[in-house]
């Protein structure tokens, strides 16, 4: 079980496309506060669903820099991957009803594979914990 936590965390690292050593946003951004402020199944759920979207929208790409700046903060106060460990059922869980969430939000199906740009640019206007870790392309 931990093994698996911990590959799942290492994948969506992975899949991630950096946008350098620094991510495009600071720490003390406003959508990276709520990010990193989120419980932990909805903060996993949130960088899943960023990530899906990420990849179906050419104009955004997955800051992992900031995704690994939120997740090192998260582990000095107990709330990053290694807290995740145990909580396996409730980051499933979670991501299934945000992404149904999001469906419902923006009119779209994160499993069809459709561009999902405006969505989105969407979460991007209202600064959204999502948008702390999508990236404008060029």
């Amino acid at each position: 079980m931990m093994i698996r936590g911990m590959m799942i965390g290492a994948a969506l690292t992975l899949a991630a496309c950096a946008t350098g050593p620094g991510g495009a946003r600071p720490f003390e951004d406003a959508a990276v506060q709520k990010l990193y402020n989120l419980p932990t199944p909805q903060y996993y759920a949130t960088l899943k669903i960023a990530n899906q979207v990420a990849q179906n929208c050419a104009h955004y790409s997955y800051d992992s820099a900031v995704d690994l700046l939120v997740n090192e903060k998260r582990n000095e106060v107990g709330r990053g991957s290694l807290s995740a460990l145990g909580l396996r059922n409730q980051i499933d869980l979670e991501t299934d009803v945000s992404q149904r969430s999001f469906n419902a939000k923006h009119g779209v199906d994160l499993s069809t594979g459709e561009d999902l740009c405006p969505a989105a640019d969407a979460e991007t206007l209202e600064n959204s914990a999502m948008a702390a870790v999508l990236v404008p392309a060029g």
